[in-house]
């Protein structure tokens, strides 16, 4: 369809999902994405239908979904779910002005916060300073890697300084940022891999948001599936794609390291646990007047974080050079596990009494009274 705006609001029949006890709902301003990254199948899917690959809604219209679902839901949180999110060029920043102007007007940008999903590139101090004015809270990039070849490979059609300026920008202006890395794509060797660590210790090395990467999946579809194939790397089949290294040693030692870092890495581990708590805070700060102690609390969150950064990227350049001399006593995940308890626990400390300091401020803000539906008490454990 390539009016988005001649469509009803979505039907959801769920409720919203909560942080910090406030609810929240997804919602898009566009569909589809121009560029065509080697390892993503979005652009094949969105140019497997007629019709412009990219569509994005009015202000108008997402102001308009966002009101409503406010008044009867009491969302205060929006997570935008655009593939990417339509900030490119001079259209994408009158949009931009169009969109956070009337927030303004709506008095949303007083009662919301709001994430998107962008890249590195379009990241500049003007126009995210009018963002985070009306509301902008997180950003997500794929920055997906920190060498050139890597980059190359990936398709990414950015630079590494790009993406550094990015995040840099986004620090200086108090807005909180995730990421999507690959620290294993099929270019890597083990120089690149701790060459990609030293990428990620210049963006969190500082503790801002916790080491996260996964290993780029050559997923049906993509043009590096099929580039894989030709090589004869690519393994596994369509629900399980898997590829050789060029190094095949790399093979077993992405094993190696998988197993020892999974409570760190895993998806109930302890990196997403600090994400969670990163974003609650900043939830709590910007929703809650006067929240005690969050200058503190931020302070140690981001100690605590750098901490096990630190030992990640250590374990990393230290194993990766010893199980090239042979040496695989370092990938032993023991110590990996008993490091992240300890993180764990002193993680939940810390969030428990920040939590514990605001319950009533909390309790006064979440409690929603709607007409046309219940009241939302506070989610907080």
């Amino acid at each position: 369809m390539p009016d988005l705006d001649s469509l009803p609001f979505p039907h959801r029949p769920y409720g919203p999902e909560h942080i910090g006890g406030f609810p929240t709902l997804p919602l898009l301003a566009s569909r589809g994405c121009i560029r065509r990254c080697s390892f993503c199948s979005i652009h094949t899917f969105y140019r497997t239908a007629p019709g412009k690959v990219v569509r994005v809604r009015k202000p108008e219209q997402v102001v308009s979904e966002m009101l409503d679902l406010h008044r009867c839901y009491g969302i205060r949180v929006f997570l935008f779910q655009d593939d990417d999110f339509p900030l490119w060029g001079t259209k994408g920043r009158r949009w931009a002005d169009e969109l956070t102007g009337r927030m303004h007007d709506s008095g949303l940008a007083d009662k919301v916060i709001w994430k998107i999903s962008c890249r590195a590139e379009y990241v500049e101090p003007a126009l995210f300073r009018t963002l985070r004015e009306a509301g902008l809270f997180l950003v997500y990039m794929g920055i997906e890697s920190g060498v050139d070849q890597g980059l190359e490979i990936l398709f990414k059609q950015m630079t590494i300084e790009q993406n550094l300026n990015g995040v840099d920008i986004l620090k200086q202006l108090d807005i909180v940022f995730s990421y999507g890395f690959m620290l294993f794509d099929p270019s890597s060797d083990f120089d690149s891999l701790r060459e990609n660590i030293g990428f990620l210790r210049k963006i969190v090395g500082d503790g801002s948001a916790p080491a996260l990467f996964s290993r780029m999946l050559p997923y049906g579809g993509t043009p590096i599936r099929d580039w894989l194939a030709k090589e004869g790397r690519l393994r596994g089949d369509l629900t399980h794609p898997d590829y050789d290294f060029l190094d095949l040693r790399l093979n077993e030692y992405h094993a190696l390291l998988t197993r020892a870092v999974r409570p760190w890495m895993h998806k109930d581990g302890v990196a997403y646990q600090i994400s969670y708590a990163w974003d609650e805070m900043e939830t709590i700060a910007r929703l809650v007047p006067n929240a005690e102690g969050t200058e503190a609390y931020r302070r140690s969150l981001r100690m605590l974080t750098g901490e096990g950064n630190a030992r990640l990227f250590r374990l990393i350049e230290d194993s990766s050079r010893a199980f090239e001399a042979g040496d695989r006593s370092l990938l032993e995940p023991g110590a990996v596990h008993r490091f992240c308890e300890r993180i764990q626990t002193r993680l939940v400390e810390l969030r428990d009494e920040y939590v514990a300091a605001n319950l009533d401020p909390l309790a006064r803000e979440i409690n929603y009274d709607c007409a046309s539906g219940p009241v939302l008490m506070p989610q907080v454990h």
